[in-house]
């Protein structure tokens, strides 16, 4: 892949990645937004990339819909290896456990309605690195009540 040099001195990927799974489905590992939603019409996997800030994070487009937990680890393993082939800076750290275990919370909490405009897509950001189910659904919420007491600035 070629790369390219940011104003703040970072390298980022210049194009997508994208690969075909063990299981079939295609993935694509996108730098930006509006690449990764329009892989996700096409009908692949979209992740998101946005490692390159404070909080480095992959986002996954309608995770929920990934209900095989052998597609997850498949996707979750690409991710893997793509962040080890492309480091950043902060270094995205997470184990394949936690990325899982995360993954399937989010996918719970779509099915059983709780917070599902927040649950369709999976962040794996290295805040959350090791936090338990309760830990996830408590923020999750909070951040929903503060959203609602907080004046609407616009």
């Amino acid at each position: 892949m070629r790369r390219i040099v940011t104003l703040f001195g970072m390298e980022q990927q210049e194009k997508n990645f994208t690969h075909t799974l063990p299981c079939g489905e295609n993935l694509t590992i996108a730098l930006d937004r509006d690449a990764a939603h329009a892989a996700k019409s096409r009908g692949e996997i979209a992740v998101y990339d946005d490692r390159f800030t404070e909080n480095p994070s992959f986002r996954i487009f309608d995770s929920y819909r990934i209900r095989k937990n052998r597609v997850k680890r498949e996707v979750i393993r690409a991710m893997l290896a793509y962040n080890q082939a492309h480091p950043s800076e902060p270094k995205w750290q997470r184990t394949e456990r936690s990325l899982l275990h995360e993954w399937l919370m989010h996918n719970f909490a779509y099915r059983v309605g709780f917070l599902r405009s927040r649950a369709s897509d999976v962040d794996l950001d290295n805040h959350a690195e090791g936090k338990g189910a309760l830990g996830y659904f408590m923020k999750s919420a909070w951040e929903v009540v503060l959203g609602y007491l907080r004046p609407n600035k616009g």
